[in-house]
């Protein structure tokens, strides 16, 4: 996974860091403070800071005011950036659906569950 991802990068014109951050970003439905961000990436304030400067730079993102709290912003995605990420992802995926198109319920329902069994033992590790 972590070649296809590094590729992904590559074709993107992106650091895995990035691609990480926007992959935060598109699911947080709402945005997050670079604080937020910096802390689901386990990067620093000055990192986060570059890291969202080179996307916003790139078109990928854009900050905005915080309701909530003045002294901040919120990091969306940019749809553009995540259409141009999504062109290259799309071949993968649809080759995936269609190789798995033929899967019965049972073998679905049992790749189903052995996935969220590894990201769950993944996701309390991570937390350490």
């Amino acid at each position: 996974m972590l070649a296809f991802a590094a590729a992904m990068a590559r074709r993107t014109g992106l650091g895995l860091s990035e691609m990480a951050a926007l992959e935060h970003l598109q699911h947080s439905h709402g945005g997050l403070t670079p604080t937020e961000l910096g802390r689901r990436l386990s990067l620093t304030s000055g990192a986060i800071t570059a890291l969202v400067d080179r996307l916003e730079r790139g078109g990928h993102v854009e900050r905005r005011p915080n309701p909530g709290d003045r002294r901040s912003s919120v990091v969306f995605p940019v749809p553009e950036g995540l259409e141009e990420a999504g062109r290259h992802l799309r071949p993968a995926a649809t080759e995936l659906l269609e190789a798995t198109a033929e899967f019965t319920e049972e073998e679905r329902a049992a790749v189903g569950r052995y996935l969220e069994v590894v990201t769950e033992i993944f996701r309390r590790h991570a937390r350490g």
